[in-house]
């Protein structure tokens, strides 16, 4: 075999392997997280469901869920959705309150409720990531990666470290 066709192996292994790595990354986020422990809240189960949310997202950012100072239910008039969504209020280690905003939807389809969007409000960095001249476009764009980046891995740690009881 020669050295080029060894190349050219390699790299199409990789681009395999990274073309793998990410189609796992999509179906984790996209399919299986998001669904992830909810399968047993029927639709008016939606308040236990969003503290099942809200305790489990906690957890794996090292806070403790403590209850929720806002929760609204909305079930749509034709189609079968329904969303609740709230502020969760949450205790830090240094003893400071954190609030979390937690967003879940019925899915008619699955018939279950979805993680829609959940995250850490008022974060340290929030007030730098939206200062108009600082940082740069790239900067802000480096930012927006990280978080995302960091709420995939939040979302793998409550996967593999999961809350007891």
């Amino acid at each position: 075999m020669s050295l080029r066709r060894g190349v050219g192996l390699l790299a199409a292994g990789l681009a395999c392997l990274a073309a793998l790595a990410a189609g796992l990354l999509i179906w984790f986020g996209a399919w299986y997280f998001p669904a992830w422990r909810l399968d047993g809240f029927s639709k008016d189960q939606y308040r236990e469901a969003a503290v099942f949310a809200a305790k489990g997202l906690a957890h794996a950012e090292g806070l403790v869920f403590e209850d929720f100072d806002f929760l609204k239910y909305r079930q749509v008039q034709r189609g079968g959705e329904a969303y609740v969504w709230g502020s969760a209020r949450c205790r830090a280690a240094d003893g400071g309150t954190e609030f979390a905003w937690i967003y879940l939807e019925w899915s008619r389809k699955r018939g279950q409720w979805l993680r829609n969007y959940s995250l850490v409000l008022a974060t340290a960095d929030d007030e730098y990531f939206y200062t108009r001249t600082h940082p740069s476009q790239w900067g802000r764009a480096r930012m927006a990666l990280e978080r995302l980046v960091h709420q995939l891995e939040r979302n793998v740690r409550e996967v593999l470290h999961p809350l007891s009881g």
